[in-house]
């Protein structure tokens, strides 16, 4: 006999949502076969832009790989420089995208993105893990407010939406019409 049961609620408890603005998304390509050597240039590729690790996520990129994705804080004494940074990739990508990644890298990573700045957004919530529909409804509420989305990245209990430079605001605001928060309960009339 199995036992098979499901909890659902109008409006979805969290712990409340936070955001982070100011930003750098690195994103890499990794061939399967040379993960741990990609592996060994991670903190090579932090150093080089500043700041330290947020978080860490992929996806597959191709048939032969992954997409590596790094989530950076930005140091205020960093800005200038990961911004110029962002510059040259930009431009080297758009003429021969593999050299300057095989001069940095040892031709381990390849179609190096940076997205400057980037803002974040994050919850957690009560048995996410175990439930359905909580990453489906963060991204109807976005989408119905017009927010565009860079990433999505759920974890356990926790979903973590990656917008570019402006929209953190207006991605949290969207989410308080389909989550409650912790101040929402305790204030309903300000809802």
């Amino acid at each position: 006999m199995e036992t098979f049961a499901v909890y659902w609620e109008p409006i979805i408890k969290t712990y409340g949502i936070a955001e982070r603005t100011g930003l750098c998304l690195i994103s890499l390509d990794l061939p399967f076969d040379r993960l741990s050597d990609g592996g060994a240039c991670l903190p090579d590729i932090v150093s080089r832009f500043g700041g330290s690790l947020i978080l860490i996520f992929s996806r597959p990129a191709s048939p032969a790989g992954l997409r590596l994705n790094l989530l950076l804080d930005r140091p205020p004494e960093n800005v200038d420089r990961v911004e110029k940074v962002d510059a040259v990739e930009k431009k080297a990508q758009s003429a021969q995208p593999m050299d300057m990644n095989r001069a940095d890298f040892g031709g381990v990573c390849s179609g190096l993105r940076v997205d400057n700045p980037v803002e974040l957004v994050y919850f957690q919530g009560p048995h996410y893990g175990d439930r359905y529909g909580i990453a489906g409804a963060a991204v109807t509420a976005l989408a119905e407010h017009g927010v565009p989305l860079l990433a999505v990245v759920c974890t356990g209990a926790s979903v973590y939406l990656i917008t570019p430079k402006g929209m953190a605001c207006a991605a949290r605001n969207a989410l308080k019409e389909a989550f409650s928060t912790p101040e929402a309960a305790k204030n309903p009339t300000n809802s």
